[in-house]
């Protein structure tokens, strides 16, 4: 017998971007490390997330990879808090932004999708 589960999403960055990167991706989802990383730290884990992660496949036609999907109930005051922290919007797409972290990484941000969301969802005061 034996058990097992989806345990990391790894999120690839440039060398030259990582503290940037570690930076922002704590900053998004509202972690906060115990640590930073070393200097010749090739990996470190920022830490972890409660609650559903829901796990897609997507057809696109280039640049294949892995990618976020962050939903929000408010994605006017969310897009501008990931923006403050060093992000960049891309484009819109029908109901969803498909934004870039520090290092050029594609993330969206989404409607709420989750079952019983916002359970386990980090709350952001909006100082906008």
């Amino acid at each position: 017998m034996h058990h097992s589960r989806i345990s990391t999403l790894m999120i690839d960055c440039m060398a030259e971007d990582f503290d940037a990167a570690f930076d922002f991706w704590s900053q998004a989802l509202g972690i906060k490390p115990s640590r930073k990383p070393a200097a010749n730290q090739r990996y470190v884990t920022i830490g972890q997330v409660e609650g559903p992660l829901n796990i897609r496949l997507q057809k696109v036609e280039q640049d294949p990879g892995y990618h976020l999907d962050i939903e929000t109930d408010a994605m006017k005051s969310e897009v501008a808090r990931l923006e403050a922290s060093g992000a960049r919007r891309k484009y819109y797409i029908r109901r969803w932004w498909v934004m870039e972290d520090p290092t050029g990484n594609a993330f969206c941000v989404i409607r709420p999708e989750s079952k019983g969301f916002p359970r386990h969802a980090q709350r952001w005061d909006d100082e906008m």
